[in-house]
């Protein structure tokens, strides 16, 4: 990941605020979505490893959090994503706690020849998620985008929106650092529906069951009814 933040954009800046419910009651109070601060790059992978790997539905099915060499390997993988500076984190207002996080990141075409996983079964999740980069690529129109690997609500924030504003964020993170689209594979349904609503296209879109007859080791049991989507979202 050579891609480097330029340097007269100010580092952790805030780039959209918005009001949601708060914790406890239906009262509404302010929410920010910034730039995860570097002494919460352990928070916010810890974050990740405690939630999104156990809800994601590759993840899920793969039983991923019951392996530690696939729980060490991403750890490590998302340990060098937040040095890039791109990885957004939600707060509510007056309030240190994660709400959540998006392990944004700037993806050059050629990135998946530099990383190969050592452990079996996040090879086999991150390889289905590779094999949608490589297959939508017609629809990635620059040689570097904002991209993601992971996209996480704290269950108790969930209901609000939270997603859906934290993937508003990444247009003004977009034209601040300069990339022109951000594209990603959207695994779960509930992520898609977030993604629609902020304007992002689908550009390819298959069933797991279809997934799953391209190579056995993309067969991800109870999602065959349901769709991995790459989507992207180009900014003005």
């Amino acid at each position: 990941m050579v891609w480097i933040r330029p340097a007269n954009v100010p580092y952790p800046s805030v780039w959209h605020t918005f009001k949601a419910k708060d914790i406890d009651s239906d009262r509404l109070v302010n929410y920010v979505v910034q730039d995860l601060p570097e002494e919460r790059f352990t928070d916010a992978v810890n974050h990740m490893l405690g939630i999104f790997i156990y809800d994601e539905p590759m993840c899920r099915a793969k039983k991923l959090a019951e392996d530690p060499a696939s729980v060490e390997s991403i750890r490590v993988l998302w340990q060098e994503m937040v040095k890039q500076r791109l990885v957004l984190v939600c707060f509510r207002e007056g309030s240190d706690e994660i709400v959540g996080v998006n392990m944004t990141y700037a993806a050059s075409k050629d990135d998946s020849k530099d990383y190969t996983p050592t452990a079996k079964l996040w090879r086999d999740v991150y390889d289905a998620v590779d094999y949608f980069y490589k297959h939508s690529q017609d629809s990635v129109l620059f040689d570097t985008v904002l991209s993601a690997l992971g996209l996480s609500v704290s269950p108790k924030y969930r209901g609000r929106g939270i997603a859906t504003e934290i993937l508003r964020a990444r247009v003004p993170l977009c034209r601040a650092v300069g990339l022109k689209q951000t594209t990603t594979i959207f695994t779960a349904p509930a992520s898609q529906v977030a993604a629609a609503k902020v304007g992002f296209k689908e550009t390819l879109v298959m069933r797991y069951e279809e997934l799953a007859q391209l190579d056995p080791r993309f067969h991800f049991p109870g999602t065959e009814n349901t769709y991995c989507k790459s989507m992207s979202l180009m900014i003005d």
